[in-house]
């Protein structure tokens, strides 16, 4: 498993005990210098091998016992989708604290039935377990409150061992009450199915009304981790809560679509209190609850664990459980439905009177039914979205049809798909936030021409002024004091002449028509030094070197002059910001044997930490604030630029280790190109 996910795997474990007298091992496995041997027993002959090392030392008398494992140089980059459904899936083994602490008074002003759950009765002997997420990991408060932030209701549940009666509590949070104000919250008691055996329990729900409307590796932690949740002594119970269980049955009844809460019907509640008689329409599916069971040995002694571990026996305890906790969101639902109810009588009230025909919508919008102007981004998204809750429901459907565990291969692909169309939403997001931006790059494109044409005019008159300078210079009769001063004006006005030729060159090889009327394959390093001639005046005046070592035959996949010359531009504004004065940099690339290449760009100066790398990519993020007075300042869009115009053609772009003699790497990579 650790070979699978990272190149280097580091141990170190301490013995059992106390005091003086311990060992720990510490080894570290490098499993590329591993697979340079053959066999296990060629590795074993070796002498001085680096690939497998392992020392016994003497533990410190205070060192804890326990096993660390390290895994780094992971073999690819985990994606945020990624990371979100691991995260999901570790930190399930401990319920979060959310859900075991006092409910922060931001979520609900007042206290419910209990400030904080019976999660164990257990002695744990001093051990304990604990997951430790770090880097691009380290993600913890912001997805579990994720739910908390979003919940319009919370649901609490307390039975104990003696009382006969079952407790419920259920209330609005302060984010419905702003939506809703006469929402209320609602406390009631029923008489226990077993109140001597139990199963007797505290239980925590957090209740969602609306759609999940965040990120994608949000919205697949919020997949991976919602729904409710067992714990025995505080340790997960599987497969409850998992995604696809249908535990509590609510995915079911959410697909059969019934107008009333069959529980309360067998509590004999089907009258009282219900405002609306069809209530059950707005029954919650699993995926917009997060919450937890949780259950002690002494308090359920009648729960039965399978032999597997997975799940419990199905007995009369269980059905107790399953009856109890369903209940309590049952009653949250017709909670919520008499909340609610006001406003969709008046909504069904409203669609009954003839729809309004819509004005002609302006280009680039449409219109709802009511003559509401929706524009294109919005139509896109809510289509998106309505296309997620489509397969929902489908994925629902497959899953009550079918056997405990079992999974249609359709119901598998209606996962991939979902999963695809939220990374989908997350990128359409992005796209329609930079759209305003692209206009105003657009319309500064329409100028350039005429820009260029005025930097050539302005060229032209620099050469003039130039020329008639050096011919007053050649008089003779010239006093030393004037000649003087007219020498300066002249080196002055040839310093404006020669930088005007640098953009003018520049911004023909970037707007002519040639470099942008057809794709062909460049050359990395006649484009390179292109993008060079731009910035070399500014590195000069700051005893910059820049250095390319790019082969000449190494090429590039067909595509435009410009975009490459935009790319190393760039690339270089960014490398002689940081390298400040008297700093270096150098370009290489090569041909890997794949046909792929790799070009890299690197300077001394600023150090970039490559972990944090992928926010430099993001917009309107620099990793300088300060004013060249060459270059400018940063805007942090020439990093997200650059990868626009890499993903066109599939290459990769990130920030790479450098040389040693360097402090930052950036590095591109284009796919097989011959």
């Amino acid at each position: 498993a650790a070979h699978k996910l990272a190149k280097v795997l580091e141990v170190e474990s301490i013995a059992a005990g106390t005091g003086s007298g311990r060992n720990s091992i510490h080894a570290k496995i490098d499993w590329d210098e591993v697979e340079a041997y053959q066999t296990l027993e060629e590795l074993g002959r070796a002498k001085d091998q680096e690939a497998v090392v392992m020392n016994v030392l003497p533990a410190e008398d205070q060192a804890r016992t326990g096993t660390l494992l390290r895994l780094s140089r992971l073999r690819r980059a985990w994606t945020p989708v990624e990371r979100a459904r691991f995260f999901a899936e570790v930190q399930s083994f401990k319920p979060p604290e959310f859900l075991t602490k006092a409910i922060r008074k931001s979520v609900i002003a007042k206290p419910m039935l209990f400030a904080e759950p019976l999660v164990r009765l257990a002695q744990q002997n001093g051990q304990d377990f604990a997951v430790a997420l770090e880097g691009d990991f380290a993600s913890g408060d912001e997805y579990w409150r994720l739910m908390e932030d979003h919940a319009s209701w919370v649901i609490e549940i307390r039975c104990r061992p003696g009382d006969k009666h079952v407790a419920y509590s259920i209330a609005p949070t302060r984010r419905l009450l702003r939506e809703i104000p006469e929402a209320q919250p609602f406390s009631t008691s029923l008489e226990h199915p077993d109140p001597v055996d139990g199963p007797f329990f505290d239980a925590r729900i957090f209740v969602r009304t609306g759609q999940l409307l965040g990120k994608a590796d949000q919205r697949t932690w919020a997949t991976n981790a919602s729904g409710v949740r067992v714990f025995m002594e505080g340790f997960r119970v599987l497969p409850y809560g998992e995604p696809r269980n249908d535990w509590l049955k609510l995915d079911s009844d959410y697909t059969r679509r019934s107008r009333t809460l069959d529980t309360l019907q067998q509590w004999g509640l089907d009258e009282q209190g219900a405002v609306d008689e069809d209530e059950g329409l707005g029954l919650f599916p699993n995926n917009n609850l997060f919450g937890a069971v949780f259950l002690v040995h002494e308090h359920s002694p009648t729960l039965r664990t399978l032999v597997n571990r997975e799940g419990f026996v199905l007995e009369a305890p269980y059905d107790h459980l399953v009856l109890l906790v369903r209940t309590g969101i049952d009653l949250c639902i017709r909670a919520n439905a008499a909340a609610t109810f006001s406003r969709r009588k008046a909504r069904r009230q409203h669609r009954k009177k003839p729809t309004p025909t819509p004005s002609p919508p302006d280009q680039g919008k449409g219109a709802d039914q009511q003559g509401a102007v929706i524009s294109k981004p919005d139509r896109l998204r809510e289509a998106l979205e309505e296309a997620t809750a489509t397969l929902a429901e489908a994925r629902s459907v497959l899953a009550s049809g079918t056997a405990d565990g079992e999974q249609s291969p359709l119901a598998e692909k209606i996962e991939r798909t979902m999963e695809g169309l939220a990374e989908q939403l997350d990128e359409t997001e992005e796209y329609i936030s930079e759209r305003a931006l692209l206009r105003v790059l657009a319309s500064i494109g329409t100028q350039m021409s005429a820009f260029v044409h005025e930097i050539r005019a302005l060229l032209g008159t620099s050469q003039a002024i130039e020329r008639a300078l050096a011919s007053v210079l050649s008089d003779s009769s010239l006093a030393d004091g004037p000649r003087q001063r007219v020498a300066q004006v002249e080196q002055a006005v040839g310093d404006l002449r020669r930088g005007l030729e640098r953009e003018a060159s520049y911004l023909t090889e970037i707007v002519s028509p040639d470099a942008r009327r057809r794709r062909s394959r460049q050359r990395f390093a006649e484009r390179f030094d292109v993008a060079a001639r731009l910035i070399s005046h500014h590195a000069e005046r700051v005893g910059i070197r820049i250095e390319n070592a790019l082969p000449p035959d190494l090429k590039s996949p067909p595509m435009f002059p410009a975009e490459l010359t935009a790319v190393f531009t760039n690339l270089l504004s960014n490398a002689v910001k940081a390298a400040g004065p008297g700093g270096y940099v150098y370009a290489k690339g090569e041909r890997d044997a794949d046909g792929a290449v790799h070009v890299v760009v690197q300077n001394t100066g600023v150090r970039v930490n490559i972990a944090d790398g992928e926010r430099w990519f993001r917009p309107f993020e620099s990793t300088t604030g300060n004013v060249s007075p060459g270059l400018g300042q940063g805007m942090g869009l020439g990093l997200t630029i650059t990868r626009r115009l890499l993903d066109d053609y599939g290459a990769e772009i990130k920030f790479t280790a450098p040389d040693a003699q360097f402090s930052t790497a950036v590095e591109f990579v284009f796919p097989e190109s011959r």
